[in-house]
């Protein structure tokens, strides 16, 4: 804690970075979700949530991809001297991590909610976001783990990232995806995480009293990305046993490296 307080110039760059990119963002998708406007789209308010949420998984993500590269040297030196071990150093890591990107969250959504135009619940979609980023973050920590050095986690992370826009089911819709390749989806946080964000946005209750057509919009738009409402509960336990797999095999991966060194 000490440290995160030293640096606070870094901390605050990361929370205010966030909150004007998005607010960039909601000015350029500015009133996208109003059903009532004459110039309303679905597919416009669609992309606009989504943008939000690439937003989120790369802002989660890329710290964490170079931050163990770069601390690789202190971490094997104090790990060698016996100063710690992989779990209390993940543990102290994700102590700080955790309320940071969770405020991070809270000023994304600050930024966008009211801007963009959206129905669903502000406290879930907040939540939601959160999530998402954690199991992203969880990803781009075990690559950080595994590169020697800065410059290859670079190289590597487009295979990160690049699959999970691809499954977003914005770019193209998941049926529409070859049936041999859509087990890739079951590793793509960003994939469930704009699951649970659709429902919130355009699931029954919160389109119960838009527009006849806007109803059948949205509908399409939880069909087409093969989404049940019932089972909104699969999808969040996906995001969470991610991050926990993920994780865990950082921890492994690091405590194999140091007891090498």
């Amino acid at each position: 804690l000490l440290g995160v307080w030293r640096n606070k110039p870094g901390l605050i760059a990361s929370l205010l970075a966030p909150l004007l990119l998005n607010l960039f963002f909601a000015l350029i998708f500015l009133g996208v979700g109003d059903v009532y406007a004459t110039d309303y789209t679905t597919m416009s308010h669609f992309g606009g949530l989504t943008q939000v949420a690439i937003g989120g998984m790369f802002q989660a993500a890329q710290p964490l991809l170079l931050r163990f590269p770069l601390d690789r040297a202190i971490f094997l030196r104090e790990y060698a001297t016996s100063s710690y071990g992989a779990v209390p150093y993940f543990l102290s890591k994700s102590m700080i991590e955790l309320p940071q990107s969770l405020i991070a969250s809270f000023l994304t959504w600050i930024a966008v909610y009211w801007l963009m135009g959206f129905h669903g619940s502000f406290v879930y979609a907040t939540l939601v976001f959160w999530l998402t980023g954690l199991a992203a973050a969880s990803t781009a920590l075990l690559v950080g783990c595994l590169a020697t050095n800065p410059e290859v986690a670079q190289q590597v992370a487009p295979a990160i990232f690049v699959p999970q826009l691809l499954f977003a089911g914005f770019f193209i819709a998941t049926e529409q995806i070859p049936v041999w390749l859509r087990w890739a989806q079951y590793l793509c946080s960003l994939k469930y995480g704009i699951n649970l964000l659709i429902l919130n946005e355009f699931g029954n209750a919160t389109r119960a009293d838009w527009p006849e057509p806007q109803q059948l919009e949205a509908q399409g738009i939880i069909d087409q990305n093969d989404i049940d409402p019932d089972y909104w509960w699969v999808n969040l336990l996906v995001l969470l046993a991610l991050t926990v797999a993920f994780r865990g095999a950082a921890i492994l991966v690091l405590s194999r490296r140091a007891a090498s060194f």
